[in-house]
């Protein structure tokens, strides 16, 4: 029989030539003195691979490394290549607050998260409709081309849950039109040939020069957490050539702006661009040069229960040139280099989802979103053994 001394030093080896699992830590900081919250924050998958190289998307956990609490996470392929390219959260900040979650290997899957984000083409209209917990948008392809153009349509919302599939489904049937508000909100927007909640533009000769519909989409992502596509547009005349537009959206879950990426390809050097907000009845205009952002607020409708609308563009960085203003929108004009993408941000509040009672709180949304741009959160990777 082997000595019972014997067994446990055996053991000991065996446990020692086990390797022990690595995790990951996200130390995050908030170095602006304003809360934020709902903070989408980033991390590069392939960081991610080269600390945890076994790390699959399916069989991870994330934690709150103070309270242990399990945090929602989504992976991102965004070259849909089969390999995510990002990973997705939310934090709360406080103004210069440090919170640090941890990433490791699970065993099994997560459990599935009620998604607050979306993204579908819908038939037989041919919108590409988007929404999250907060508000819903869509834009007009091939089958309406005659009748709109690229601007963005505004949805308001005045429930968390998703809408979308339901009022299409609804509008179709005949049974509730997406017009009316039956209780979750309704579409009060108008668009037409504009550019309408942030649609973008060639611009030259002080005008706009707008790609119609768009002629083709891609869906990348749909959520939980984060809805991401893209639309491909057919070719304009912008002088002497000839360009076409890549758009891709991004909507995360807890935000009322969209990121927007547009990259123009045909021509050479950099060309003007613009995007726009389009005016209203009885809407007042703000714009803030320091902080790159224009807005309109007013009533939704004429009908005074439907309270009051906001909308928004920010053109942040170098690329921003100038606000214009003219008989149908807020303009901001920028600068764009061909093949490569310049970033905006659009979208809406609405004063009956609860979350703007006043013009006054729209503007310090899009204030404060813009200095988070410009000073986001500070990440700093650290490997640990479990």
């Amino acid at each position: 029989m082997t000595p019972p001394s014997l067994l446990l030093l055996l053991f000991s080896l065996l446990i020692d030539c086990v390797p022990a699992q690595q995790e990951l830590v996200f130390q995050i900081r908030n170095p602006i003195e304003i809360d934020r919250k709902d903070e989408v924050i980033v991390v590069r998958w392939e960081t991610i691979r080269s600390a945890l190289p076994s790390a699959e998307p399916t069989l991870i956990s994330l934690r709150d490394l103070a309270t242990g609490a399990e945090v929602p996470c989504q992976a991102v392929d965004l070259d849909q290549d089969g390999t995510p390219d990002e990973l997705v959260f939310h934090a709360d900040l406080k103004a210069g607050e440090s919170r640090s979650f941890v990433l490791g290997a699970a065993d099994q899957p997560q459990a599935p998260l009620a998604s607050l984000t979306d993204a579908r083409f819908m038939i037989p209209r041919e919108d590409l409709a988007w929404e999250n917990d907060r508000i819903a948008f869509r834009m007009y392809g091939p089958a309406l081309s005659k009748e709109v153009g690229n601007g963005i349509d505004v949805w308001t919302k005045r429930v968390r849950s998703l809408i979308v599939e339901k009022w299409y489904k609804a509008d179709e049937s005949k049974t509730a039109s997406y017009h009316v508000d039956h209780g979750e909100g309704a579409d009060f927007f108008s668009v037409g040939w504009t550019l309408g909640c942030g649609g973008s533009s060639l611009w030259t000769g002080d005008s706009l020069v707008q790609p119609g519909a768009f002629a083709s989409y891609r869906i990348i992502a749909a959520g939980p957490l984060r809805a991401v596509f893209e639309l491909n547009y057919k070719a304009v005349r912008c002088g002497r050539e000839m360009i076409s537009e890549v758009k891709r959206i991004t909507l995360d879950a807890g935000q009322n702006l969209n990121k927007i990426e547009v990259t123009y390809k045909g021509g050479s050097g950099s060309m003007a661009f613009a995007a726009g907000i389009v005016k209203r009845p009885n809407v007042e205009s703000t714009v803030s040069k320091s902080n790159k952002w224009a807005a309109l607020y007013g009533p939704t409708t004429a009908n005074a229960s439907d309270g009051f609308l906001g909308t928004g563009v920010i053109l942040p960085g170098s690329a921003f040139k100038e606000i214009r203003e003219d008989s149908l929108h807020v303009l901001m004009i920028g600068s764009a280099t061909i093949d490569r993408p310049v970033v905006y941000y659009s979208g809406a509040g609405w004063t009956r989802s609860g979350d703007f009672a006043s013009k006054k709180d729209w503007e310090e949304y899009l204030d404060q979103f813009a200095r988070r741009l410009e000073q986001p959160v500070e990440i700093v990777l650290k490997e640990r053994k479990k």
